[in-house]
Formats: C-alpha cells, sequence, structure tokens
C-alpha cells in the first residue's frame, strides 16, 4: 500500500510541475532541447491541433483559409502550410509561429524556407531553401497538395508548379498528396511509418524504402511492411535512440557510433555535416524513377526510346566510386590537380560540398569532425548518389542542383564557390560542379585566358 501511495504521488508531483509550467523531462536526458518537439516531452497538441474547432465561440482559422475543420483537426487546412507556419523564417520560434494559440514555451524550429533566400546566420540548410522553388518553379519541390487535393493545389505559403502541378518529372504520385507530410512524418521517430533521419517516412509513394535496419539504431522491426528488394533502406541516424522499451531517449546509436546528422542551429560546413548511408537514392527514384540507372542497366526502353549498347541516359546513381571499367570516381572525386600558383584547390577528402554515401562498415567521416583534407575519409565503396548534385527541397540553380549548372567547371580568381565560403584567391578551382569527378584537362587545373 505504501508503495501504491508512494508512486500516485509522483505521478500528482510531475503532473503538478507541469501544469506549473515545467516542462517534463525524460529520466536519460531528454527535454524540450532534444529535437523532440513533435513527440514525447515537447509536445503540445494543441499548438497545431483543435479538438472542437472552436475558440472563444468562433470558428479556428486564419485569413486564407476557411474556418471549417480540416482533416486531423488541425488549424490549418493544408499540410504544408501546417509544417511552414513554424518551419519558415520569422515563425520558427513559439513566440512569432504563424498559429493562434501557440504555447510559448522557448522551443526553436529548423528553417525550411527563408524570406529572402540568405541563410540566416548560425543556421543551417542542408537540404536547400524552399524560397528558391517558390521564387522559380524550376528551383525545386513545390509540395503544395494536401491528401486529395491533387487536381487543386490548396497551400498558401507555397506556390505550385504552374507547368508540373503535382506529377513528378520521371515518375508519378499515387499516394493521392504532394506536401511535407509525402516524405516527412510529423510524431514518432521510431516507429513502422517513420524513420530517424529528419522523420523521413519509411514508406513514400507506396514503397517501403527505409527498411528494417533496427541494427543500425534507426527504426523497429514494427509495422509489417514489406521491404521491396530494389530499394536500398536509408541508414543514416540522426536523433539517437529509444530504449527501456521505447521509454528513455538516448542521444547516441544502439552501435555505439556518433550521431551523424548536421546540428541545424549553427553553420554548415565541413566540422558540421550530413552523413549519408543507405539508400537516399532509392527514397528519391520512389517517385522519379525514370531518372534512375547506370552504365550496366539493363532496360530496353527509357520513355520509348530503345536504350542502344554503350549509350547514357541517365547519370549513374547509387553506384560506387570505385566501379570497374570507370573513368571517374573515387579516383578523380579526390585527385591532386595542380593550377598555375602550383597548390591543390581540390579537396583530398571527403567533401560536404558533394556528399556521398558511405558504406555501413567505416565511420571516419563524422559530422563534427573535418574531413575536408584527410583522404582516407573518401574511399571507393562510397556511393554517388541523388544528392551528390542536387538538394533535397531547392536551392538557387534550376533543377535543384547545388552548383550553376550552366556555369564554367572552374572558379574564377577572387571569387567564390557555389556555397559562397571559400574565396578562390589560390587560383583557378576545377574542383567545381561536374568538374569536382571529370576534370577534362587532367591533373592540370584549367588556365583561364582572362
Amino acid at each position: 500500500m505504501k508503495k501504491y501511495l508512494l508512486a500516485m504521488a509522483i505521478v500528482v508531483a510531475t503532473a503538478s510541475m507541469a501544469f506549473a509550467g515545467v516542462p517534463y523531462v525524460l529520466p536519460a536526458g531528454g527535454g524540450v532541447n532534444t529535437g523532440q518537439y513533435h513527440s514525447y516531452d515537447g509536445l503540445i497538441c494543441t499548438d497545431c491541433h483543435t479538438l472542437h474547432n472552436s475558440d472563444g465561440g468562433a470558428a479556428v482559422g486564419e485569413a486564407g483559409y476557411s474556418g471549417t475543420a480540416n482533416r486531423e483537426l488541425l488549424k490549418r487546412g493544408d499540410w504544408t502550410d501546417m509544417c511552414l507556419s513554424c518551419h519558415k523564417d520569422g515563425q520558427n520560434t513559439s513566440a512569432t509561429a504563424a498559429l493562434d494559440g501557440v504555447e510559448d514555451s522557448g522551443w526553436v524550429a529548423p528553417i525550411v524556407m527563408t524570406l529572402d533566400g540568405v541563410d540566416p546566420a548560425g543556421k543551417s540548410l542542408p537540404a536547400g531553401d524552399f524560397y528558391y522553388s517558390n521564387l522559380d518553379p524550376k528551383k525545386g519541390h513545390n509540395p503544395a497538395y494536401t491528401k486529395g487535393s491533387m487536381t487543386t493545389a490548396t497551400s498558401l505559403f507555397m506556390t505550385a508548379d504552374p507547368v508540373l502541378g503535382s506529377t513528378p518529372p520521371g515518375g508519378a504520385i499515387t499516394d493521392g498528396e504532394w506536401s511535407c507530410h509525402s516524405c516527412h512524418g510529423m510524431h514518432a521517430r521510431f516507429s513502422a511509418s517513420y524513420s530517424a533521419w529528419r522523420q523521413v517516412k519509411r514508406k513514400v509513394n507506396g514503397v517501403v524504402v527505409t527498411g528494417d535496419v533496427s541494427g543500425f539504431g534507426v527504426e523497429t522491426t514494427a509495422g509489417g511492411e514489406t521491404q521491396n528488394a530494389a530499394y536500398e533502406p536509408i541508414k543514416s541516424n540522426s536523433r539517437g535512440d529509444l530504449q527501456n522499451g521505447g521509454l528513455d531517449y538516448v542521444a547516441a546509436r544502439k552501435d555505439a557510433n556518433p550521431l551523424e546528422g548536421a546540428d541545424l542551429f549553427a553553420d554548415e560546413s565541413d566540422t558540421n555535416k550530413n552523413v549519408y548511408r543507405g539508400g537516399f537514392s532509392s527514397f528519391c527514384s520512389a517517385c522519379h524513377g525514370d531518372f534512375h540507372g547506370g552504365k550496366d542497366e539493363t532496360r530496353t526502353t527509357d520513355n520509348g526510346k530503345t536504350r542502344v549498347s554503350g549509350t547514357w541516359l541517365r547519370h549513374p546513381t547509387n553506384v560506387k566510386m570505385n566501379e570497374a571499367g570507370s573513368k571517374y570516381g573515387i579516383s578523380t572525386y579526390k585527385v591532386v590537380v595542380t593550377n598555375k600558383q602550383a597548390t591543390n584547390p581540390n579537396p583530398v577528402g571527403y567533401d560536404w560540398k558533394y556528399p556521398l554515401v558511405q558504406p555501413d562498415d567505416n565511420f571516419t567521416v563524422k559530422r563534427a569532425v573535418a574531413s575536408y583534407t584527410d583522404a582516407a575519409t573518401a574511399i571507393g565503396d562510397d556511393k554517388i548518389m541523388c544528392l551528390t548534385c542536387h538538394k533535397a527541397h531547392a536551392s538557387e540553380f534550376e533543377n535543384m542542383t547545388r552548383w550553376d549548372t550552366n556555369a564554367h567547371a572552374f572558379i574564377a580568381n577572387g571569387t567564390t564557390d557555389h556555397t559562397g565560403g571559400v574565396d578562390q584567391i589560390a587560383g583557378d578551382n576545377p574542383a567545381y560542379g561536374c568538374g569536382k569527378c571529370h576534370q577534362k584537362g587532367g591533373a592540370k587545373a584549367f588556365v583561364k585566358a582572362f
């Protein structure tokens, strides 16, 4: 009886602390700063949901929205707008969120869209900036279609693509939506539906692309979803693990290897970067299947065109950099080149500006340890992937590429690279864009005539 009363006292004390405005902290050290706002200790349901669509006797709704009941009792009528209400620059804190009645609990949301295309100091946008796709639909994804609205865009924050609409180039969408929710889940990071990496969903466009990889500390085995053998699972982990039956949050992987997601509240750099493992190209191919292939592909047709032996229709993805028979790969990715100042402007290690997929048994590349100058961190088993050349959300260049594909394959003296972070005062740099792996001038840098 005494044990029962003691347990009840603990519950009452915990509840009293919550009512007093003190956030409940998970016993393993979690809290409102663990990136768990959408679940567990950080969760405030009424920030996003309304139980009866009523506030002060009036329907919950804001300018531009119907004010009628929305799907999942959400305060916004569009799923993407629901996300951007907090993940847009200027609306990314509990004091500035574009939602009625948000609890001011001190949280700060990662930004995925700026107001002017300028990355805020001290913040990372490794997936790119949706500002650019709003500026020009050719520059990125335009998730403007909530479930059930595939013929009519509903978002007020995101401009729909006037040409493509909700149809992805090189593929199709079959699950009835094109919104932030198409790729990301909102709540559990460790479940049958969602993965640990940025809450990326396991099942995308009807395909399970993040399979059972619980041994890597990423997902559970629950759910009964079947992994399609043609899709390689994502094995990256940016958040850590739940242990003790899912009750304790631990900022470490089960396999004791370090967390690998870039800190989104610090500038992206060689010492703060995403490290990718597993099937990110498979993830993209769930909607863009026609863009995927390689030199050993066996398909005989492609969009009505017959593939002639020896021809290339697509750049290879998910291919090891030391693939036999290739002139280009890890040897040119990290090749030593010589410019007219007799220096080597090409990084000899893993280059975060041109990320590769790392093998599961090699952890030389870490998000918080410099690898730019360490040749041992760029190895032949690394794979080229979609994100090697593209941003996941949007970029300042067409087709959401990481660099201007219409620019020269070198950088002029006194200018910066495509991240704006390196002043090339040392001379010509052939390690730019396609020239990163394809130094057509060989080991000697191109020398400009101007």
